[in-house]
């Protein structure tokens, strides 16, 4: 058992230092690593921690667990990497990689060594996600019919080697499965570019689930400003949550409330959730599973904006 574990940070730039961040207030920060040497520098000595070049000149068995933040493309490489180095989980962050193949190897690898793995679904921890499933659950929305999502920003400069659908609307792929408890079964999918020459920067997909539910999801990086949004509707109300500032309204016939609650991080959550899961010996959640079934939905909505039509999204 490992009473406070040590974690290091692969990728510090972008959205890796509010992981370094938010360990360091956690008292999990062990280490940082980035290949723009400087950067690693002034972290590690920001918060007094050994910092690193490169994932091959991380000592064996020197950390507890790890955090991949680098780009996409470079996780599989960095996560088998850092298994070698005999670290026992790692957190890698959502898309987990560009391909469901990818993904499959790694995973395959992982299990060779032993290594306890969770994907950076961090909406699941957003207080406002979890509020909305408590709704659910306690079915103050009646039966479940649909849910919609709405993710929209400008294009974030820093994502090269992805679109939105792979990049973004993925969250509300993962949140979709998770509110539903259920997996879709087809997707219809339109996408395009306009401000982005090799991927796509809108989209907007609609899933089916084998139990009449219906889910649309609606991304893109052309709105110049942050809009994160879901609502959920049921026979007997509708739910509304705003991801970005926490607040949820639970609305029905005769009712319309809008419970206070104060805003808290979602990474904190999340990060406190996986240390958590390394004191105790415990399987994360999301894990791999969850990273693949997220990843079949997105290569099925750009399959089937592909050939124009709906797409079978096979389990």
């Amino acid at each position: 058992m490992v009473e406070k574990p040590s974690i290091i940070v692969v990728g510090v730039g972008g959205f890796g230092k509010n992981h370094v961040r938010v360990l360091a207030e956690l008292g999990g920060l062990g280490g940082v690593c980035d290949i723009v040497e400087e950067r690693a520098s002034t972290y590690g000595k920001l918060y007094n921690v050994p910092y690193y070049g490169n994932v091959s000149d991380i000592p064996e068995g020197a950390y507890d667990g790890a955090i991949v933040s680098t780009p996409t493309s470079t996780h599989k490489d960095v996560a088998m990497e850092l298994a070698l180095k005999k670290v026992g989980y790692l957190f890698i962050e959502k898309p987990f990689t560009q391909t469901v193949k990818e993904a499959i190897e790694l995973i395959n690898f992982l299990k060779k060594k032993n290594v306890k793995t969770m994907v950076g679904f961090i909406e699941r921890f957003n207080p406002a996600i979890r509020m909305v499933k408590k709704y659910i659950e306690e079915e103050a929305l009646g039966e479940i019919i649909m849910a919609s999502a709405t993710r929209v920003r400008r294009w974030p400069e820093r994502v090269t080697d992805s679109g939105v659908l792979l990049d973004t609307a993925i969250h509300d792929v993962d949140l979709m499965r998770y509110l539903f408890s259920e997996d879709p079964i087809k997707v219809y999918a339109k996408t395009g570019k306009s401000m982005h020459r090799i991927h796509e920067d809108y989209a907007t997909i609609i899933l089916t689930f084998s139990s009449g539910k219906m889910a649309i999801i609606n991304a893109n990086w052309l709105t110049p400003y942050k809009i994160r949004r879901l609502e959920v509707i049921g026979s007997e109300g509708v739910v509304e949550a705003d991801l970005v500032t926490q607040q949820v309204t639970l609305s029905s016939k005769n009712d319309r409330i809008t419970p206070f609650s104060e805003w808290s991080e979602p990474l904190r959550h999340e990060l406190k959730y996986f240390l958590n899961c390394i004191v105790n010996n415990e399987n994360p959640i999301p894990g791999e599973e969850d990273a693949v079934r997220a990843l079949k939905i997105i290569e099925a909505s750009l399959k089937s904006s592909e050939v124009g039509n709906s797409v079978e999204i096979y389990t």
